[in-house]
């Protein structure tokens, strides 16, 4: 079996490489070659004592793949907390009662078109254009904060670690739209280059119908869209 070199030896045969060199009457590029030479000696001790280190290690992950550590197993993708209560704030106390609170409402917070929307069950919303046919349900399965109120009465605040597993919102697909007219201008100056165009955005109105918190092993319901693969 090979064994690592210490460090001491390596260091021990470029000193005295270096002082061989000094004695003989040789040039300078002699002195160089010489230390190259005792610096890839030890570059190479190294190497080998890193290679024989790791190789070992590995040969013991072998041996100890079977044991399954309590500590590595997953965990569910979400935390789970009562609503806490912010801290009062002196400054905005006359304005209070005139901002609106979602205190007492339920929502979720849903990611969309590469956005992160606040939404409640029963409102209506736009985004972006949604590849689906009007009257359609779709799902919405990137949530990442729910607040829902429990059995007791009591609200509880959902976080997911980033999504949470088995929560998704049904939506409704209403309408496919357009936006207002977007008026575009580009301009160089002394290029004698203007340009200037109106344009619009395709968007899509919907419902959302209800916010659940369900399991990730439910099935989704709705019709198949090829029938001849379960057959």
């Amino acid at each position: 079996s090979h064994q690592p070199l210490p460090r001491s030896s390596c260091t021990m045969n470029s000193t005295a490489v270096a002082a061989m060199a000094s004695r003989r009457p040789r040039g300078r590029s002699y002195v160089k070659s010489a230390a190259l030479a005792a610096s890839a000696a030890c570059c190479v001790a190294v190497l080998f004592s890193s290679s024989f280190s790791s190789s070992a290690t590995f040969a013991g992950l072998q041996q100890g793949a079977t044991r399954v550590d309590a500590s590595t197993t997953a965990a569910r993708a979400y935390t789970s907390a009562p609503v806490a209560t912010p801290p009062e704030d002196l400054m905005t106390i006359k304005q209070r009662h005139l901002t609106p609170s979602a205190e007492h409402l339920e929502y979720a917070v849903v990611e969309y078109s590469g956005r992160q929307h606040m939404v409640t069950e029963g409102g209506m919303y736009e985004t972006y254009f949604i590849r689906a046919v009007p009257g359609s349900k779709v799902r919405l399965n990137r949530v990442l904060l729910m607040k829902q109120k429990g059995s007791d009465g009591q609200f509880e605040v959902s976080i997911g670690q980033p999504l949470i597993d088995g929560a998704y919102v049904e939506i409704t697909i209403l309408e496919h739209l357009k936006s207002e007219d977007q008026t575009i201008f580009k301009h160089k100056k002394k290029k004698h280059y203007m340009k200037r165009w109106i344009v619009n955005q395709k968007l899509t109105r919907f419902r959302i119908d209800r916010i659940v918190k369900g399991s990730p092993d439910d099935g989704v319901e709705g019709k198949a869209p090829y029938p001849l693969w379960e057959a």
